[in-house]
């Protein structure tokens, strides 16, 4: 997976994933929309068979830099705990 920084200001980020399977960006919006200081974050295909989508999130604040790695490690804090439980019940 490719990751291409298109936009940055203090408030927005807007890059595109290539190779990437949509379900992480999914993923990202969902916690995005729970973090707080999000005010948009959202996702599109650009192409479908190159596997290129575009993510773009934007802060009511400017410490967009803060806000995304918040994104990060919300969705990481989240697959840990799904593959802790998962691995409990397979003992």
């Amino acid at each position: 997976m490719d990751i291409e920084i298109l936009e940055k200001t203090d408030d927005s980020i807007k890059f595109r994933v290539k190779g990437g399977s949509q379900s992480i960006l999914n993923l990202l919006k969902a916690e995005g929309e729970e973090i707080e200081g999000v005010s948009f974050i959202g996702f599109a295909m650009e192409h479908p068979l190159e596997r290129s989508s575009v993510l773009v999130v934007k802060s009511e604040g400017k410490e967009i830099d803060k806000i995304f790695k918040k994104i990060i490690d919300k969705t990481l804090s989240d697959i840990e705990k799904l593959k802790k439980e998962f691995d409990s019940e397979l003992k």
